[in-house]
């Protein structure tokens, strides 16, 4: 197969704000080029949580080139190309929302994710994130590093390509239970899967799509707070989860799917800062669990989006 395999990092929720990006080409199932460029955002706002899961901070990028000047060196991998990202929904975001953002025109391209074609095709694995399936394939590589990251992605579609009989877009969506994502000239239209599964985790994987496009966010969720909030008392921010659905855990346990720390910066960082509900919580994701862990920031901003204030 020839496609390019992709990965966006962002310094914050907010999805113009793409700190990395990393980019494999491959022809005939064979890598052949990888770039990894470290990007300034519009604006200098680096979330802790986000810092915590890539390790890029402000001061990384602050010579870097912006998005805006960085497109016309790399347009080229995404002109009628097929595209492939781990959670496309997201990385296609980041790119739209660049685009949009400077003013550029989409370029025409055909998109996949293979979230959802491992789901289709890889049935033997725990679950299908990304630090999973490279695994499952046999590919060591630094999870969160927007160039590793691509390339993890690209050999996970090539072991899928070289063992499932999938050369194609034709055979991606007759073999692969795939409906072929496209972006054009100011549109686009999802992946989507055809094949609708039981236990589907791709939407634990897209937490940062989910903060900003899921408007039940926590509906039925079992959300714990740690550490001290600088918005409100804890009272308070438990009545807006209630609000929007969820429910009040006092632990961290394997029922947990939310962990809302007050804990910023560098002490967000740090193991000798780190609450016992941040490190345990952070344990169960090692071991597999599926917890979504938000700044004091982030949660706001969701409360925000639903329309609740405090």
């Amino acid at each position: 197969m020839n496609f390019v395999a992709i990965d966006f990092e962002t310094a914050n929720e907010s999805r113009n704000s793409a700190c990395a990006i990393g980019i494999t080409k491959v022809k005939g199932n064979k890598i052949v080029s990888t770039e990894y460029h470290l990007i300034k955002p519009p604006e200098m706002r680096f979330n802790a949580h986000n810092i915590w899961i890539h390790g890029i901070y402000p001061q990384d990028v602050e010579n870097e080139m912006t998005f805006g000047e960085l497109w016309p060196k790399i347009k080229h991998y995404f002109d009628e190309e097929l595209v492939v990202a781990h959670n496309a929904a997201f990385d296609l975001s980041v790119l739209r929302s660049l685009l949009n953002y400077y003013g550029f025109e989409y370029p025409n391209l055909h998109y996949i994710c293979t979230v959802l074609l491992s789901q289709n095709k890889i049935k033997d694995v725990r679950n299908h994130k990304l630090n999973t399936l490279a695994e499952y394939v046999g590919h060591k590589f630094e999870h969160h590093h927007a160039g590793e990251d691509a390339t993890a992605c690209a050999k996970i579609l090539i072991h899928i390509s070289e063992n499932y009989g999938i050369k194609d877009l034709l055979s991606l969506h007759i073999n692969g239970g795939l409906n072929i994502g496209s972006v054009y000239d100011r549109g686009y239209e999802p992946c989507t899967s055809l094949i609708k599964h039981k236990n589907n985790d791709t939407k634990k994987e897209a937490l940062s799509l989910s903060l900003n496009e899921n408007t039940e966010y926590f509906l039925d969720k079992t959300v714990v707070f740690t550490g001290p909030l600088d918005s409100m008392r804890r009272n308070e921010a438990f009545k807006i989860v209630m609000k929007l659905g969820g429910i009040i855990g006092t632990s961290v346990t394997k029922k947990t799917d939310v962990l809302i720390t007050g804990i910023k910066g560098r002490e967000y960082l740090d193991d000798m800062y780190k609450s016992t509900k941040l490190k345990k919580a952070e344990s169960l994701i090692n071991n597999g669990q599926n917890i979504d862990i938000l700044t004091e920031e982030e949660f706001l901003s969701i409360a925000t989006k639903e329309g609740i204030t405090h």
